[in-house]
C-alpha cells in the first residue's frame, strides 16, 4: 500500500502529465504565482502574477487518495503551498475534495503573505550589510524561495540565514544590534566559535536572522572551506538587493549536508529542494565540481546517500557516474533500504551515539573496537570533554572517571534496549544507517 509520503512525492515531484477529468469550473483567476517586481526596489514590493508555468505530474490512480493524510503530511513538512501550485498547475483539483482544496489554498496565500512580509523586513538589513562594506551570502530558504522556486510562497522559512566572513562577524552582529535587533544568548568568546557555525540568532522585528561564518559545525565529520564557498559565489538578487549566493554545485552539496547530516535524513522538503536546484541548473550542473567539494570536505556518505534517495525516491536528474564518484562501488542496499524506510516514517535516523553506534555494529570484534574507542578516549579527546586530564599526570583517573560517566549516561539506554525489543529493533536499523554514514 501506498503511503502518505510516497503520495505525496508522487505529486510534488511530477512525472508525467495527469489526465485532467471532465469539469464544469473554471479555473481560478485568483491563484497567482509570486515572482520579484522589474520595478526599481526603492518604490516597489514582490508583486503577483499569474502563472504560464505548466509542469508534469505524475500519472497515477487519484481516487481512493488519503488526502487528508497526505496534507497531514505535506503541513508536518511545510509543504502545503508546493502541494496546491503542484495540484493546481496538473489538473487534478477536481479529485481533491472541496475541504482539503481549500486547506491547501489557505496555507499556499498565507505562506506568500507571510514570506512577502519577511523579504520587506530583510530588504534594509541586507541593505545596511552591504552598505557597510560586508560581504553576504544569503542561503537556505530567503534563496531559495526567490531564485530558486521563482514563487516565494513555494518556500516556507521560520528564519533567514546568512554567511558573512568570520572576521566581519562581530560587525555584522553590531549592525543588527544597531538596527533594534535582540540576542536572547550573546557570545563572541573564541572558544565558541570553535564549536559553532553561528551565534544564536538575533530576533530583529519579525525577523530571526542567523549570521554564519561557514556552513556547518567546525568540530563535525563535515569540513567546509570557507574560503573555496566565496571564491566560487555568484551574484544574486535577494529582496532587491544585490549580494551573493552559494554557487549551484555548494548549494547542492550544503543542501545534502544539511539533510544526511544536521537533519538525520529527517524532513521532506530537503528533496523538493534539491530536486528543484537540480532542474533549475538543468545541464549546466557541474558534477564534477560537487565531486570535488564532497570529496575535501570528507562529505561523500552524506551527498551520495542524500543524492541517491532523491533520485528514488523523486526521481531527482543525478548522473548514474557521479553516485559511482561520490560512493565507489555503491551503497550497500540493506542501508539504502533502511535509509529509505526511515525517510518514509518521517523519522530519519537518531544522532549518532556511542551506545547507538555499538548496537549498529555488525560483528563482534566490531563491536568490541567500537566500545574500547568510545570509553578509552584519545589524549586529545580526553582533554576536550575532561580539561584538566591535559596537563595531568595521573590520566588513569581520569580513564577512570570516564568508565563511572558512560555508565552513568549511557547505562539507562542499555536496559532499556535489553528489555524492549521494538526499541532494539528500531535503535539497530537508526544505528546502521548513522554508523555508515560516519565511517566513510
Amino acid at each position: 500500500m501506498t503511503s502518505a509520503v510516497e503520495t505525496l512525492f508522487q505529486y510534488l515531484c511530477p512525472k508525467s502529465p495527469v489526465p485532467r477529468p471532465p469539469s464544469d469550473q473554471e479555473p481560478e483567476t485568483s491563484d497567482l504565482v509570486l515572482h520579484p517586481s522589474n520595478q526599481e526596489p526603492e518604490t516597489s514590493d514582490l508583486v503577483l502574477h499569474p502563472s504560464n508555468q505548466k509542469p508534469e505530474t505524475s500519472n497515477q490512480e487519484l481516487l481512493g487518495v488519503d488526502w487528508n493524510a497526505v496534507i497531514d503530511t505535506a503541513a508536518h513538512n511545510s509543504l502545503e503551498p508546493l502541494l496546491f501550485k503542484r495540484l493546481k498547475e496538473s489538473g487534478t483539483r477536481a479529485y481533491v475534495p472541496a475541504g482539503s482544496w481549500e486547506r491547501l489554498r489557505q496555507a499556499y496565500f498565507s505562506s506568500a503573505q507571510k514570506n512577502l512580509h519577511l523579504y520587506r523586513e530583510l530588504r534594509p538589513v541586507l541593505r545596511r550589510l552591504r552598505d557597510s562594506g560586508i560581504p553576504v551570502i544569503v542561503l537556505k530558504g530567503a534563496f531559495l524561495a526567490e531564485a530558486v522556486y521563482g514563487d516565494v510562497a513555494l518556500r516556507p522559512m521560520c528564519d533567514v540565514d546568512l554567511m558573512v566572513p568570520k572576521a566581519e562577524l562581530p560587525k555584522a552582529q553590531t549592525i543588527l544590534l544597531d538596527m533594534g535587533g535582540v540576542q536572547k544568548d550573546p557570545t563572541g568568546n573564541e572558544a565558541f566559535w570553535r564549536e559553532h557555525h553561528h551565534p544564536p540568532p538575533t530576533y530583529l522585528r519579525d525577523l530571526s536572522i542567523e549570521l554564519h561564518w561557514t556552513i556547518a559545525d567546525p568540530t563535525g565529520p563535515v569540513k567546509i572551506d570557507p574560503a573555496g564557498l566565496w571564491y566560487r559565489a555568484q551574484r544574486a538578487t535577494i529582496a532587491g538587493v544585490e549580494l551573493l549566493a552559494l554557487s549551484p554545485e555548494d548549494l547542492l552539496v550544503h543542501l545534502c549536508v544539511h539533510f544526511g547530516g544536521e537533519h538525520h535524513l529527517n524532513g521532506l522538503r530537503s528533496f523538493c529542494d534539491i530536486t528543484e536546484t537540480i532542474r533549475l541548473r538543468g545541464g549546466d550542473m557541474d558534477w564534477q565540481q560537487v565531486v570535488d567539494s564532497t570529496r575535501e570536505w570528507l562529505a561523500a556518505r552524506y551527498v551520495g546517500l542524500t543524492l541517491h534517495l532523491a533520485r528514488r525516491l523523486v526521481g531527482a536528474g543525478v548522473p548514474d557516474d557521479v553516485l559511482e564518484r561520490l560512493v565507489p562501488g555503491g551503497i550497500d542496499e540493506h542501508v539504502l533500504e533502511l535509509a529509505r524506510q526511515l525517510v518514509l516514517a518521517d523519522t530519519g535516523y537518531a544522532p549518532w551515539s556511542p551506545v547507538s553506534g555499538l548496537v549498529g555494529a555488525r560483528s563482534f570484534n566490531d563491536k568490541t573496537k567500537l566500545l574500547w574507542q568510545r570509553v578509552f578516549l584519545s589524549r586529545d579527546e580526553m582533554a576536550r570533554v575532561y580539561p584538566g586530564s591535559r596537563e595531568s599526570r595521573f590520566l588513569c583517573r581520569y580513564y577512570a572517571l570516564r568508565v563511572r560517566d558512560v555508565i552513568r549516561n549511557r547505562g539507562a539506554t542499555v536496559v532499556k534496549l535489553a528489555r524492549s525489543p521494538d526499541f532494539a529493533e528500531s535503535t539497530t536499523e537508526s544505528a546502521v544507517v548513522a554508523n555508515w554514514l560516519r565511517s566513510g
